[in-house]
């Protein structure tokens, strides 16, 4: 644009030397009105002129306000590029539960407060973000939050109703912040910061998730296991073959951030992998200890116990359908109320039925009780005595769309918290669980 200016000065530059040399030429007489015409192009040059100045200080400012733009572009760039790494998922769970045949149990079994059949409603929100670090890393971050403890409190015995309740609070939660990284192209992947123990151990393709699968806890993890919550700890696995992987877990046992080396909880696991004609198979076996303070059932004033055990959890595809698992575990037996625990179930793929995405479950678990809960639990209170609590439950997960499945499950237990007793009794559930 300003060599374009500078090319309409040149040319009235020369009509004024052209009309210069015209007056020159001309008689006196036309001398006055050549000199008018002058002056009237004198002052078009001037407005001209004017004109130009104020058209190359448009150019400069929308030069400069299109240098801006493209400043803002590049950083609004930068931005969608960090955010494109970012990897965010969302899931919501509700789960609605009632009993039946449970009128008379709050007199028939300990930790019961509740009289008659009820039916209670829970809730629980999941939000995830990833991101990697380097090369190498991974960083993620877990935000929970929840409201309910649905039939927990009313007929959860020993091995618990429904996993996914919360309890009353709403209050956001920082579940899971943690680093990870590998080494050794994979071989090696270690994760610190404040992590899920069952996240990493005790896993199960079958039995593990309780937005998805199986509701009772006693399908979700092993119950004859004393993990700690989401707490502050360092995960290590190693993996020298395709067949074979060994974890190692150190962390505190308590939740509270206090003496992390002193309250600690300690695991190791081997996984072994199969795969025999196709079919997929995973055999884990672990031990570990709780080095908190535990109280001993017979003596609460020994109150520094520690408990230690060990278990297993297998997985192996039965066929292009159907998985089987069953799960086995045993611990110290004068602090908790669980002495030995075992499970096993199926789950089938709906492809059968041209339901690809659809899964019916069926499991079935046993918890024997301690002698020591035994004792001083049921037989100093009053109560009859079983040997075990016994649960089976069923689901199917109606696949509606990639955001929405809803999961009738149907649980029975047997033996409710090891009280002879207890009346047998029925918990009919609804689970509604959104992904996205």
């Amino acid at each position: 644009m300003a060599k374009k200016g500078r090319l309409m000065k040149h040319k009235t530059k020369t009509l004024l030397t052209i009309t210069f040399l015209f007056i020159s030429l001309s008689s006196a007489d036309s001398a006055e009105p050549l000199q008018d015409e002058v002056q009237k192009l004198k002052t078009r040059l001037e407005q001209l002129e004017k004109k130009l100045a104020t058209q190359e200080t448009r150019n400069t400012e929308q030069d400069n306000l299109i240098e801006n733009h493209t400043g803002v572009v590049k950083k609004l760039q930068s931005v969608s590029a960090a955010l494109g790494n970012l990897e965010f998922s969302l899931g919501a769970t509700s789960v609605v539960q009632g009993t039946v045949n449970n009128g008379d149990n709050y007199r028939r079994t300990p930790g019961i407060d509740q009289k008659g059949d009820d039916a209670d409603v829970s809730y629980s929100v999941d939000f995830e973000i990833g991101a990697p670090i380097g090369k190498n890393g991974q960083a993620f971050i877990h935000i929970e939050a929840g409201e309910g403890d649905g039939l927990n409190d009313e007929v959860s015995g020993l091995t618990g109703v429904n996993a996914d309740a919360l309890g009353d609070s709403v209050d956001l939660e920082m579940a899971e912040l943690w680093y990870e990284h590998s080494f050794m192209a994979g071989k090696i992947i270690t994760t610190v910061g404040k992590l899920d123990p069952v996240g990493y151990f005790d896993a199960n393709e079958v039995a593990n998730d309780e937005t998805s699968q199986f509701l009772a806890d006693q399908f979700v993890n092993n119950i004859a296991v004393d993990f700690p919550d989401y707490t502050y700890g360092l995960r290590l696995s190693w993996f020298p073959a395709d067949w074979f992987e060994l974890n190692l877990g150190a962390l505190e046992s308590d939740s509270d951030y206090e003496d992390i080396f002193h309250d600690s909880f300690l695991i190791a696991e081997a996984v072994f992998k199969t795969k025999i004609r196709g079919l997929v198979g995973n055999y884990r076996f672990y031990a570990w200890g709780n080095y908190g303070d535990h109280e001993k059932i017979r003596d609460p004033l020994q109150n520094s116990k520690n408990g230690q055990g060990f278990g297993l959890s297998f997985d192996q595809q039965l066929s292009e359908n159907i998985t089987g698992f069953c799960r086995y575990g045993q611990q110290t037996n004068d602090i908790y109320a669980i002495e030995r625990a075992w499970s096993a179930g199926f789950q089938v793929a709906g492809r059968k039925w041209s339901r690809e995405d659809d899964t019916f479950g069926l499991a079935f678990g046993v918890a024997d009780i301690t002698s020591a809960y035994r004792d001083i639990e049921l037989r100093q209170n009053g109560f009859g005595i079983t040997p075990a609590e016994k649960r089976i439950e069923a689901y199917y997960r109606f696949h509606v769309n990639d955001q929405l499945a809803i999961s009738p499950d149907f649980q029975w237990v047997d033996g409710l918290a090891g009280s002879a007793d207890a009346d047998s009794v029925a918990i009919f559930g609804v689970r509604a669980q959104l992904d996205f």
